[in-house]
């Protein structure tokens, strides 16, 4: 019975194959549109469940930009809306960093200057509805980002949970700008600037950061590039200009063998620098490194770059939607591509410090129960692993939830404000989880960062 059932859906399945291709597929049809119009009209004919020509033709320009590079692609106008944002460095909205923790929705920062800002919103904050509606099990933090964004100057009321307390706030959205660079002075006259992407604002707050550091007589300079995935190639340049000297900073080669070069005009800031890469620094951020690297006019520290080597345009199309196309590579000054092999740092060294935390060996940290003295297993060994990391030392034997472990994390609940009873609940896990991931991101856990500090207190200048 079995095997017939088989045998009757296999030749079923061929009569299928067998009667697409003799559908209307004949010599006589010319082999571009015709080809493309009778398998659509087949398929709104035959297919099982609803579909219309519109999402056809779509997955059909979808398939074109799939059978390329992984950087060219077909944007609907959601995706190209969000890729318009990221590029130009503005949206509307609350102007709020979030991030899902532990299941919930939590303002992770407000941005500089934001309505978020202004309302009082504080990092930790928990947002539990929408406009009345509760956000409940979230699947996807985009959709409550879409929903919490919108046009300028109107509202969206939220529902925050700070510390065990409720309450509504009632937000007017506004354009907001993304600022992706930060600045400090680490030391007496050596200087940091972060850049996370080159977007339509970086070149400006740039120029700023290197003014204000200027201004407090910084003359050797960390620039940091780790996470960077890239942006717009005039945004990098305007950046590059700042740090190579006169010449070229990347030449684009382009498939008809034109060439567009992009030079600098000597006005380097800074005597001495030193560049933090890792495997996402990618693109742009490449452009930058790269063309610092070949002109000798810093040096590369950390771990191999990502790779990419090319450059893409994105033309709009009817009601919002692009594509965006691979239409060119580029080389450094040395005439190097490092499309596919990335850029090796002169100085290779891992991100985090050794001998406090070994990373290949933590074991997790369940943050959704409870533990308490009694309990065993490699939960607890991770609870005594991240204790130990915030100085928090425990005597009880690994894995072993005692006495000493108790008194560890009644410890760390009174340095958080938290009531000391010593059971790790929900809220004190939580905790502990951010306070070893801000450890783990701070300078005093930043072995690439200690190279570069190394390598630029030992430059005379």
């Amino acid at each position: 019975m079995i095997a017939s059932k088989l045998k009757r859906t296999a030749s079923i399945a061929l009569i299928a194959v067998m009667s697409f291709t003799s559908l209307s597929f004949g010599e006589d049809f010319n082999k571009d549109m015709s080809f493309f119009n009778a398998a659509k009209e087949y398929i709104l004919n035959n297919y099982v469940d609803e579909v219309t020509e519109d999402q056809l033709i779509d997955g059909a320009v979808k398939g074109m930009y799939d059978s390329l590079d992984k950087y060219s692609t077909y944007l609907d106008a959601e995706e190209n809306k969000q890729f318009t944002e990221d590029v130009q460095g503005t949206f509307s909205g609350i102007g709020a960093q979030i991030a899902l923790k532990n299941g919930n929705v939590t303002i992770v920062e407000p941005l500089e200057n934001s309505p978020a800002l202004k309302a009082g919103l504080l990092p930790g904050d928990i947002i539990k509805a929408i406009d009345g509606k509760e956000i409940g099990e979230v699947k996807n933090l985009v959709d409550v980002v879409n929903k919490i964004k919108g046009p300028q100057g109107t509202a969206v009321k939220l529902l925050i949970e700070r510390k065990g307390q409720s309450f509504q706030v009632s937000i007017i959205r506004d354009n907001v700008v993304i600022n992706p660079v930060k600045s400090r002075v680490l030391e007496n006259g050596i200087g940091y600037i972060r850049i996370t992407e080159f977007n339509k604002t970086a070149t400006q707050n740039t120029l700023t950061a290197i003014e204000e550091l200027k201004a407090k007589g910084i003359n050797k300079l960390v620039l940091d590039l780790r996470g960077n995935p890239g942006g717009g190639l005039l945004d990098v340049v305007g950046i590059a200009q700042e740090f190579v000297p006169k010449g070229n900073i990347v030449k684009i080669q382009y498939k008809d063998g034109a060439e567009n070069s992009y030079p600098s005009y000597g006005n380097v800031r800074f005597a001495k620098v030193a560049v933090l890469v890792d495997e996402s620094s990618a693109s742009a951020s490449e452009i930058l490194a790269g063309a610092i690297q070949d002109t000798k006019s810093g040096v590369l520290v950390g771990k191999n770059t990502y790779g990419k080597g090319t450059v893409q345009k994105v033309l709009n199309l009817k009601n919002g939607e692009a594509i965006k196309l691979t239409i060119a590579k580029y080389l450094l000054p040395s005439g190097r591509s490092i499309d596919h092999t990335g850029l090796v740092p002169d100085v290779v060294a891992e991100r985090y410090v050794e001998g406090i935390v070994d990373l290949g060996k933590l074991q997790a940290l369940p943050t959704d129960k409870a533990m308490k003295a009694g309990d065993a297993g490699l939960d607890v060994l991770g609870l005594q692993e991240r204790l130990l990391a915030l100085g928090f030392k425990t005597t009880d034997s690994k894995g072993i939830y005692g006495q000493s472990t108790t008194a560890a994390v009644s410890a760390f609940q009174s340095s958080q404000g938290l009531y000391p009873y010593g059971v790790a609940d929900k809220t004190t896990l939580g905790a502990i989880s951010e306070s070893f991931t801000k450890l783990m991101l701070s300078d005093q856990m930043d072995n690439q960062l200690d190279k570069a500090l190394e390598y630029l207190r030992s430059q005379q200048i």
